[in-house]
C-alpha cells in the first residue's frame, strides 16, 4: 500500500505538552451606519471631491468614517453618479494587478454636493430640535 503524505502517529509521552492559547478577544468594531441612498451619494461625492480614487479605496474610506454599505450598492451608486453626469471614470493600468477604474467628481457633482450638504444641514437641525424636545420631556417626566 502506498504511503500518504499524512500518517497519524501515536502521541509521544516524552514530548512536552502543547499549551493551548485562547484566541484573541475580538476587537471592538466601530459602529457602522447603513446610510440612505441620498446620504451614501453625498458621502461618495464628498470623498471623490477630495480626489480621484478607485472603488476599493472608496469603500475603505467609507468604512473609516463608519459608513457601511454593500459593495454592490456602492458600485450601483457610482454607475448612477456617472449616468447622471455627477462623476466620471476611466480605466487605469495597475503595476501589481488588473486594470482598475478610477472615479472622480465632475463640476455637476460638486454643485450637487453643495446642495446635498444644505439638505443634510436642515435634516440635522430638525433632528437636533427633536432630540432637545425629547430630552426636555424626559427630564420633566
Amino acid at each position: 500500500m502506498p504511503q500518504t503524505a499524512f500518517q497519524p502517529r501515536e502521541p509521544d509521552s516524552r514530548a512536552p505538552a502543547v499549551r493551548e492559547v485562547p484566541p484573541p478577544a475580538p476587537a471592538a468594531a466601530p459602529v457602522a451606519f447603513q446610510p440612505s441612498r441620498e446620504l451614501l451619494t453625498a458621502w461618495m461625492l464628498l470623498l471623490l471631491n477630495d480626489g480621484a480614487t478607485h472603488g476599493y479605496e472608496l469603500r475603505r474610506l467609507l468604512e473609516t468614517h463608519g459608513v457601511a454599505t454593500e459593495t454592490g450598492a456602492m458600485y450601483r451608486t457610482l454607475r448612477k453618479l456617472e449616468n447622471e453626469g455627477r462623476a466620471s471614470s476611466r480605466w487605469e493600468d495597475s503595476v501589481a494587478g488588473p486594470r482598475r477604474r478610477l472615479y472622480q467628481v465632475t463640476r455637476k457633482g460638486r454643485h450637487d454636493l453643495h446642495d446635498l450638504v444644505s439638505s443634510i444641514r436642515v435634516t440635522r437641525d430638525v433632528h437636533t430640535a427633536f432630540l432637545e424636545v425629547h430630552e426636555a420631556a424626559a427630564t420633566q417626566g
